[in-house]
């Protein structure tokens, strides 16, 4: 996805992971939109390019969005994301 409007700022491992981080940065008041390949979902991909899905932001709350991924990262035990993703 190319929108200038919108900032990605997590690649998630299947749908599940991906609603988990959706609903952990909607509890904080950011919006985000997820995007990925429909044959994932239906045949339950949780890996690789049809299991990814990518979840984005508007820019005004992307740095705001990042701080918190950061925050949930750290406490996973997870790498932290890089600043140009």
């Amino acid at each position: 996805m190319k929108d200038k409007a919108l900032k990605l700022i997590w690649k998630a491992n299947g749908y599940l992971d991906a609603q988990l981080i959706k609903n952990y940065l909607e509890s904080f008041g950011i919006t985000v939109y997820d995007f990925e390949e429909s044959v994932g979902l239906s045949y339950g991909l949780t890996s690789g390019p049809l299991g990814e899905v990518e979840l984005y932001v508007p820019t005004a709350q992307a740095e705001e969005a990042d701080g918190y991924m950061r925050q949930y990262a750290q406490a996973s035990g997870q790498d932290v994301p890089d600043e140009d993703q």
